[in-house]
């Protein structure tokens, strides 16, 4: 792709002969269409060679240097309606005289649903401030039910809606860590979140503040990185306004909001601010235990030479405080609860300097600064009716218990009895940095318009809370600190070049070919991965047939792309917290007030450095295809996505022998118990009992050696997983003497995600023993689970994969009625195929065995064609804690041993998995199901505006069959369709 870039940039600039280095000078006026007042602060933009300008207070913009030719001129300014035309930039040119309508339902073309973006190489929709009103969005994750074939859920505050694009829960491959948000271009970082691999939270996001999203599913430009599954881009009000007071009510949820826009009159530049108050609680009959947030944001920005080279400085400052709390609850049991502070902070500064040099179009700096503070708070009934030990000791070796009074820094303490309250912490406060700095050099050559794009981005992540830890030491169970300050920053070095090229093939046709390279350099300090570079190619095309043709199909146009986008690693990836492995190690029994003195043997479990981990990223290609026919629009995109090297953890087993001492070791024992005080020997593990009194000198207990494994957390590359579909959006020409459009959006979705790594487990039941009674030793190697994560490490599953498959279609009938000013709309949802099974496979060989009852070990081979049938899983091979490194394949080795070694057979017989019902491994496919939702938006006049909408308005009670279980459900209070919920909504502007 990259050659034929360059080949055809080559032939434009051989069939050059002359540039026009002076160009046009382009200026003009721009007014309020209603009383012809001057617009201050409107966008100028010339597409093709994009050059831009902002109009000073008489309205007045001036762009030099134009070049001649054909482009597309569009005005955007916040409470008007976007202007566009297409102009012949030629010598002598009069000045533009432009009136702009306001945005309002006066319109004769307004949307409440999202647009697909037309103009650009790549699959891309656009969602504006109506839409969102209408939607009466109070997340920012709800836009996902705008997409489409999305469906709607009630929103609310109370869960930290994470964005996963072109995905669906469950599946395999991170999807929602992949997923990148940005908010007038400051991206928020979820990397520096220690024990979760997710996106980021949209919860503390003010969507008053929202003008609008673009949401980019198919291939995005190489100037945005860190991601894996697409971007979602939110852009702020920015713009002269009145006061405008908003307020939205349902049943869960209060949310009233401020804000203006302030024209600092003469060289002072514009002034946003916002303030907004929302809380959402679960029970309406016990409105105390809520969610709320309190969000306050202000904006600066200021044009330097406004007439020459424009310089546009932004400064956006933006804080919220908020969090949950169930504490001021009369409701909640024994006076249990929890807290959680979740306080954000995030300054931006950037510079926009349109130079329109020979050499140079633009540069731009952007730098930003998020800081958060996340306390969970929990406090919490325990009982106890004798003691337990709390081990508190990060080194290896062998400790026991004492009383926290006699011995309060004891490695292990004894817990109280009776009744008592625990109040523990999670302090966690992530920080993340960038700077941006990107330069463009815009040029036409004849009728070729090329741009070239270079940058590089610096970010870094790092956390500076305190993790867990408790109140009181006495009351502390087993935990040990893990302190997330203590852990490095997270750097990441990214430099990009892009080059785009338009070339006009005809009167009413052109191709674009967009092709980039991006590499990130990321410096992991403190970490055993030490510095790491990846490269990310990607390339779109799209050809425009014809547009604007007077005829029966008036334009056609289509893309493609290919790309490769990389996700860089988590916290929990790169530095994972130390797990313990705590075994008890001395049993002395319990003296008469209940107290037992137990010793264990402790070994600090570090996550093993793998010197093959990859960077997790996905392959993209985004098929497009857009056209009117007869006025009816046509947007039709399918995609392939394969994620590679998804982050999940697996355990390694290392054989060691500990010393055990038993109750049996003290019967008969000289030293009444109430005068025993017992010592351990922290290298050797051999039991000392000495006699507080003094009568009996120290005896040494004897011991018993016993097996066992230390066990260490290693992060490896899973298997790809795969993702296809098509998705649609059909907008069928307006009926215009019913002021009714139709449009009809939905979704083909397929999902096979298969896990073929081979992984290390032991049986999970706890004090799982062999067939002597002693502490099970074999070690089973199993290939491919359905536990595959980063938060916790792989097991046995009968399934090592999942495929589904869905279609869903939304029909949307719109009124629109400009003379009272009144939009309504009634979209139906609906689920036509819901498709999903688990899989047990494994390419070339057999996984599973059906066996006739629950209990067998031997069966047939499992296949998909298998129904209401139990099967088991063995492992792929075994290994013994004598030679641990020696594989032994199982399944032989089983079938042996039930009739030769039954000893053997019956330790075996442990490691085998197996469905616990016949219908687990059937396929599930739903019945078609939907619901219908209402939304109207009237205004009052120019200020005053109303909105209602009620999701699921009939509170449909129809049943779904599953094939699965034969089953029938209702709908009614399930998760296939959201509740009956309404909400009402006001808007006054002052």
């Amino acid at each position: 792709m990259f050659k034929i870039c360059f080949a055809i940039l080559l032939l434009a600039l051989s069939h050059v002969t002359t540039a026009n280095a002076q160009g046009v000078l382009l200026g003009g006026t721009i007014k309020a269409k209603a009383d012809g007042t001057p617009v201050e602060y409107a966008t100028v933009m010339l597409k093709e060679c994009e050059l831009w300008a902002i109009t000073d207070s008489k309205g007045r913009f001036a762009i030099k240097n134009v070049p001649t030719g054909n482009v597309t001129l569009t005005v955007r300014c916040l409470g008007f309606a976007t202007y566009t035309a297409d102009l012949n930039i030629k010598a002598g040119m009069p000045s533009l005289n432009i009136a702009l309508n306001a945005d309002n339902l006066k319109l004769n073309e307004v949307e409440v649903v999202a647009k697909r973006k037309a103009d650009v190489g790549t699959t891309s929709y656009t969602i504006d401030r109506l839409a969102l009103d209408n939607r009466q969005a109070l997340n920012l994750g709800d836009i996902m039910s705008l997409l489409p074939g999305g469906k709607t859920w009630n929103s609310s505050l109370l869960r930290d809606t994470r964005i996963a694009l072109r995905s669906s829960g469950g599946e395999m491959g991170n999807a929602s860590f992949g997923t990148a948000i940005e908010v007038d271009g400051m991206r928020l970082d979820n990397n520096a979140t220690p024990g979760e691999t997710l996106g980021a939270g949209t919860r503390t996001l003010s969507t008053a503040n929202i003008e609008s999203v673009e949401v980019v599913t198919g291939v995005p430009s190489v100037e945005y990185g860190d991601l894996s599954n697409g971007i979602v881009k939110v852009n702020t009000r920015r713009g002269k306004s009145p006061f405008i007071v908003e307020a939205k009510l349902n049943q869960n949820t209060r949310q009233v909001a401020l804000s203006k826009g302030v024209d600092l009159g003469g060289k002072w530049g514009l002034f946003n601010f916002s303030m907004e108050h929302a809380r959402t609680f679960g029970d309406i009959t016990s409105p105390y235990t809520a969610y709320q947030r309190n969000v306050l944001s202000a904006h600066y920005m200021h044009v330097l030479m406004r007439h020459s080279m424009p310089l546009t400085l932004n400064i956006g400052l933006t804080g919220n405080v908020g969090g949950y709390n169930s504490k001021a609850d009369p409701d909640r049991e024994l006076d249990d609860y929890v807290k959680e502070s979740d306080n954000r902070f995030a300054a931006n500064l950037s510079a926009e300097w349109l130079l329109n040099r020979k050499w140079l179009t633009s540069v731009k700096l952007h730098s930003s600064v998020s800081y958060a503070t996340k306390l969970y708070e929990h406090y919490g009934n325990t009982s106890a009716a004798a003691t337990h030990a709390y081990i508190h000791t990060m080194e290896e070796g062998y400790f026991v218990a004492y009383d926290y009074a006699a011995n309060p820094n004891a490695n292990i303490i004894l817990g109280p009895t009776g009744y008592w309250y625990v109040r523990s912490y999670n302090d966690s406060k992530p920080l993340s940095y960038a700077l941006k700095l990107k330069a463009d050099w815009v040029k036409r050559f004849a009728r070729i318009y090329n741009k070239v794009l270079v940058g590089l981005d610096f970010t870094g992540s790092t956390n500076r809370g305190q993790g867990t830890y408790y109140e009181e030491a006495r009351l502390t169970p087993t935990w040990r600190p893990y302190r997330y300050h203590e852990l490095p920053t997270l750097n990441n070095l990214a430099l990009y070049a892009e080059e785009r090229l338009n070339l006009p093939t005809g009167k009413l046709s052109n191709m674009e070919l967009t092709v980039g390279l991006r590499n990130d350099i990321s410096s992991i300090a403190g970490s055993a991965y030490g510095t790491a570079s990846t490269l990310s190619p990607r390339a779109n095309l799209r050809y425009v047939f014809w547009h604007d043709r007077d005829t029966w199909m008036r334009s056609l146009s289509a893309h493609v792309g290919w790309g490769k986008s990389v996700k860089l690693p988590s916290f929990q990836v790169l530095y994972p917290s130390t797990n313990y492995i705590d075994r008890l190690a001395f049993t002395p029994g319990s003296t008469a007030d209940n107290k037992a003195y137990y010793a264990y043997h402790t070994y600090p479990s570090q996550a093993l450095y793998n010197a093959h981990l990859q960077w997790q990223y996905t392959s993209q290609v985004d098929v497009g295809l857009q056209a009117n026919i007869g006025g009816t629009q046509i947007n039709l995109s399918a995609f392939y996505h394969k994620t590679f090297n998804p982050y999940m953890a697996v355990a390694a087993y290392k054989p060691y022998t500990y010393k055990y001492t038993s109750q049996a070791a003290l019967e008969g024992f000289a030293i009444p118990s109430a005068n025993r005080q017992y010592h351990i020997d922290q290298q050797t593990g051999v039991v000392t009992v000495s006699d507080l009194t003094g009568a009996n000198a120290p005896i040494q207990l004897p011991y018993n050696e016993r097996q066992g494994y230390l066990s260490n957390r290693k992060y490896e590359n899973g298997s790809p997983t795969q993702r296809f579909g098509i998705e649609w959006m059909v907008d069928f020409a307006p009926i215009k003497a019913l002021r009714t459009s139709l449009r009809l959006d939905g979704n083909y979705y397929y999902y096979k995600g298969l896990d073929q790594v081979l992984f290390a487990a032991m049986p999970t039941a706890s004090g799982t023993l062999n067939a002597q009674g002693k502490p099970y030793t074999l070690i089973g190697h199993y290939r491919g689970s359905n536990n595959t994560s980063t938060s916790s490490t792989s097991s046995p599953s009968v399934g090592n994969g999942s495929l589904s498959k869905e279609a869903n279609l939304n029909i949307t009938l719109t009124t629109h009625i400009p003379r009272i000013r009144i939009i309504m709309a009634l979209r139906v949802e609906c689920s036509l195929y819901n498709y999903d099974r688990t899989l047990c496979e494994l390419p070339n060989t057999t996984r599973g065995y059906v066996v006739e009852k629950g209990d067998d070990y031997f069966g047939t081979p499992y296949t998909r064609d298998a129904r209401d049938k139990h099967v088991v899983v063995y492992p792929e091979y075994y290994s013994t804690w004598d030679a641990p490194e020696k594989l032994i394949p199982f399944a032989e080795k089983f079938a042996w041993a039930k009739d030769n070694d039954p000893t053997l057979f019956n330790d075996l017989a442990k490691m085998v998995v197996r469905t616990n019902y016949a219908f687990m491994m059937n396929p599930n496919n739903l019945s078609a199901y939907y619901s219908a939702n209402f939304s109207v938006t009237k205004e009052l006049g120019d200020r005053v505006q109303l909105m209602f909408y009620a999701n699921n308005f009939w509170n449909t009670m129809s049943r779904v069959r599953s094939t699965r279980t034969g089953q029938e459900t209702s709908l009614y209070g399930s998760s296939y369709v959201p509740a009956f919920y309404y909400g009402l909504g006001l808007k006054v502007k002052i």
